[in-house]
């Protein structure tokens, strides 16, 4: 029976209450444990036993049976609180990893050729900084990591900081921290650090991008927004994109490499063209050149610019085929040795053919001796039908002929080739471009011209190359 009591004005007590509730079994309506209970409550005794009906009582085996199922049930509900706790603490660790998965997976989308990869790593500090929820993120790369150009000791920021030069300042000093550091430094009283690291904030941490035993940067942050200290999840969402923009530095490194291989085989291969007349030594340098100077001019994405300056420098990679003698013929070329000189854009494409990396370079290969009014070779295309490198470098390669002494005649006057430019615009070149190339300055470009007179004059002296800008 369910026997509860509960005390009243009068000390009436309702054995239907609900305050304590007991399971009654038969043997304990003439226990003495009874008279014990009810005397320590300060019941009657009597009124209590008559109010137990014993049609109610339980027998011993049952109250045994319910005392089982009560240890049952607070033994579920123990194991019920605990897969609680671990669910609620399964529930945080994915709330954290989504985090971190969120943050790699934005930044590995970012991570592309075609990105800027300075505006990757700003973008990178930003996005850190929004998930970690610290005050500010900083990233300073290695001064000396000459490999990586202009990005050698670039400084990026997110947050609001108090000012640039000291977190700089301390980001070089935590560079020279880092080269005794494998893991990240994590540092929850600045005060014990240099006067740098106290001004900007109390709480610090530092993640080293370190590559095979070299220090290429440091990310640091300080004092989370909500004002609890930098935690183990904060750290190591720190150190997971740490890891990422070493790989993405080092990927920049080699591809510097690469290119710079790539680009110093282009330059050996236009001065062995070059060097099979001594008239055009320095031509497809020059063109490349101009081709730059053009593009940027007239607006075009840096990206496809570096590709028009390495097409200039290949524009006549064809002649390879075309014999010297015709080359270097003072005379009128006869129609076949003409023939043989028009050729020399399709056996350049047809060199390029198969070079996956420079198809979108065959275009000013093969179409720069288009004209505009579509009376050039090989295909006599006209207007905006020839592809863009087609036409800059075609108006580069003919003002450097035209500035250049040749077997056949002497080289124009600077003046005279622009007037020739003018007489032209709209016939053998596009009209827009050619208000954009008049307009230019020529200075580094006879610059150019004087050393390359030097480099014949003086084979020692080396040129190639250093007026590129690629």
């Amino acid at each position: 029976m369910a026997l509860t009591y509960e005390q009243s004005s009068g000390k009436e007590y309702d054995c239907q209450a609900s305050l304590l509730t007991l399971i009654i079994a038969a043997e304990f309506y003439e226990n003495e444990a009874l008279y014990r209970i009810c005397s320590q409550l300060e019941i009657d005794v009597d009124l209590a036993i008559q109010r137990i009906k014993r049609d109610h009582l339980y027998k011993s085996t049952e109250v045994v049976y319910f005392a089982k199922m009560l240890r049952w049930m607070r033994e579920d509900i123990n194991r019920l609180n605990k897969q609680r706790n671990e669910l609620r603490g399964l529930s945080v660790e994915l709330s954290h990893n989504y985090e971190e998965l969120s943050l790699l997976y934005n930044l590995s989308g970012n991570m592309t050729l075609d990105q800027r990869p300075d505006i990757f790593l700003q973008q990178a500090c930003c996005n850190l900084q929004a998930v970690t929820q610290l005050r500010w993120i900083s990233l300073l790369i290695t001064p000396s990591m000459s490999k990586l150009g202009c990005l050698a000791g670039a400084f990026y920021v997110s947050g609001p900081i108090h000012d640039d030069q000291s977190t700089k300042r301390l980001g070089k000093a935590l560079l020279n921290e880092c080269e005794d550091k494998l893991g990240p430094i994590i540092c929850d009283d600045t005060a014990c650090l240099n006067n740098e690291a106290s001004f900007l904030s109390r709480n610090l941490l530092a993640v080293p991008l370190i590559r095979n035993g070299q220090v290429m940067g440091v990310l640091y942050g300080g004092d989370r927004l909500d004002g609890s200290h930098i935690d183990s999840v904060t750290t190591k969402l720190c150190t997971s994109l740490g890891d990422s923009l070493t790989i993405f530095l080092e990927n920049l490194s080699l591809l510097e490499d690469s290119r710079s291989l790539f680009v110093g085989t282009l330059h050996a291969l236009t001065s062995a063209i070059d060097a099979k007349d001594s008239y055009t030594f320095g031509h497809s340098e020059r063109v490349a050149y101009l081709s730059k100077m053009l593009s940027t001019k007239a607006g075009i994405e840096s990206s496809i610019t570096k590709r028009i300056y390495l097409a200039g420098l290949i524009h006549d990679i064809g002649k390879i085929g075309v014999p010297e003698s015709v080359l270097s013929k003072p005379g009128r070329l006869s129609e076949e040795e003409f023939e043989q000189i028009r050729a020399h854009p399709r056996v350049g494409a047809n060199i390029l053919a198969d070079i996956r990396q420079m198809d979108d370079l065959i275009p000013g290969v093969l179409y720069h001796h288009e004209c505009w009014d579509g009376s050039g070779y090989p295909e006599k295309l006209a207007g905006l039908n020839i592809p863009l490198f087609g036409r800059v470098i075609g108006l580069a390669d003919a003002f450097d002929a035209m500035s250049s002494n040749r077997t056949y005649r002497s080289a124009l006057g600077h003046e005279e080739v622009l007037d020739e430019i003018r007489k032209y615009k709209g016939r053998q070149f596009d009209p827009e471009l050619s208000d954009l190339f008049l307009a230019m300055d020529f200075t580094s470009y006879f610059e150019m011209i004087e050393q390359h007179r030097i480099s014949i004059a003086h084979p020692v002296a080396d040129f190639v190359g250093k007026e590129s800008g690629y």
